[in-house]
């Protein structure tokens, strides 16, 4: 927050009387403001590298950030919509790059917690979206129903909320709806597959550690297609067969870029699939019923034709049972009534136990004493004096009270004196001036 002010306030101070809008022409400005709709970011960032359009989706943030003031909060949630608006156009047209998106989730986790009321609400209303539109659609295809729309979204939830919880506010949900549409919706063609791949792995990456039953029964109900040949009928909602992924190319990554591309290797759909099986037993792999769990899976991993794809696939298929085999090892505890052991009751006898007490050693006491008589002379000393001070107060209190008294009665003395002078030389005038 301190760094963000700084910076805003540095610029503001060179850019004061400047205008923060940026028609996506020129030099960037450090300062620009928050675009209000979708086309007006979409032509900010048009004929922009790839450097310029992460250095403009930085900047918008850290000048309108809501950690500088209250009112920021508003156009910040609005330009976190407008953002995955706009990641999900670049998805749609095949333009998106993974550097891109990195520096879109970074951008997106730093704000999340200043706007997590208004990111709930978004989240929440493309969820309830995706629930009726699962409901709607129950055995249509899953890639129809998983538009990339929510490809991009489900990526974004999984970066901004990285979390181990049991339940979340917002994954757990999440989880739940996309476990329904694994097994809600049909597996009819390549693209139905690979998005069921992203969801598994989604799930997957959400729950580790846990038990993931949309996971398994999609896993489980596509490996077992595989491995049943073209004699055997449809097994549900899931219609691939062999033939429809046999390809003896080396297979390499399945990028998220290529859910929606029909130019996409089979070889590398068949190694996903393979990878995501490895990831949920190594996830599972504690779990007492570990054998019965992913049983039919390992059943049906056995019967895969492996010798119609690349030598890599095939080592990566026995690999799978052998894993299993492993896991399968371990020795299941007994069921037992009581395994703890029960807490006794408190007993409140007294303890007792052996006192050790030291023995003084005898010293000289002379010294001791000697320096009590010097002790108490000082303060018998003290206590002397502190008499005397007080006697002396008295007296001299008492001194001043008779100096006082005697002082008043000489003046008394002295006016009754005078009067009776006055009065004898006003007669002794009189007599001589014949008065009398």
């Amino acid at each position: 927050k301190q760094w963000y002010q700084r910076r805003v306030r540095a610029e503001t101070t060179a850019t004061e009387h400047k205008d923060l809008t940026f028609d996506g022409s020129g030099d960037i400005p450090f300062l620009i403001e928050t675009p209000e709709h979708l086309s007006d970011f979409t032509a900010l960032l048009t004929n922009q590298t790839g450097e310029n359009v992460e250095t403009i989706i930085k900047r918008i943030v850290a000048t309108n950030h809501p950690a500088l003031k209250e009112e920021n909060k508003g156009k910040t949630a609005g330009f976190y919509v407008i953002l995955i608006k706009y990641l999900i156009s670049r998805y749609s047209d095949k333009t998106l790059t993974k550097t891109l998106l990195d520096v879109s989730c970074k951008t997106l986790f730093s704000v999340t917690k200043h706007v997590q009321r208004d990111l709930y609400k978004h989240f929440f209303d493309v969820l309830n979206t995706l629930k009726h539109l699962v409901a709607r659609n129950t055995g249509k295809s899953l890639s129809a129903v998983i538009s990339p729309r929510y490809v991009v979204y489900l990526y974004l939830m999984q970066r901004i909320y990285p979390t181990t919880d049991f339940k979340h506010a917002v994954l757990t949900p999440v989880i739940m709806s996309l476990s329904w549409a694994l097994s809600a919706c049909s597996v009819r063609k390549l693209s139905d597959l690979k998005v069921g791949v992203f969801l598994c792995n989604f799930i997957l990456q959400c729950t580790k550690g846990r038990y993931s039953s949309g996971v398994i029964y999609f896993l489980t109900q596509v490996f077992s297609r595989i491995a049943s040949g073209k004699k055997q009928k449809y097994v549900s909602n899931f219609k691939l067969t062999a033939s429809t992924l046999e390809d003896s190319s080396k297979p390499g990554k399945l990028p998220m870029s290529d859910l929606y591309n029909t130019q996409t290797g089979k070889s590398d759909v068949m190694l996903a699939l393979l990878m995501t099986v490895r990831t949920a037993m190594r996830n599972s792999h504690d779990f007492t019923g570990f054998s019965s769990i992913f049983h039919q899976l390992s059943s049906s991993l056995k019967l895969v034709p492996a010798e119609k794809w690349h030598s890599d696939i095939q080592s990566l298929v026995k690999s799978l049972v052998s894993l299993y085999d492993q896991y399968c090892q371990k020795i299941m505890p007994f069921l037992r009534y009581q395994n703890v052991k029960p807490v006794s009751i408190k007993m409140y006898e007294p303890k007792f136990g052996d006192v050790y007490v030291r023995e003084r050693k005898s010293k000289d006491e002379t010294k001791y004493l000697k320096k009590k008589i010097k002790t108490e002379m000082k303060g018998a000393i003290r206590e002397i004096r502190k008499d005397n001070r007080y006697i002396g107060r008295v007296k001299h209190k008492e001194q001043a009270a008779s100096d006082k008294a005697r002082k008043r009665k000489v003046n008394e003395i002295m006016g009754f004196l005078s009067k009776e002078q006055g009065e004898a030389n006003d007669l002794k005038y009189r007599k001589k001036r014949g008065q009398i």
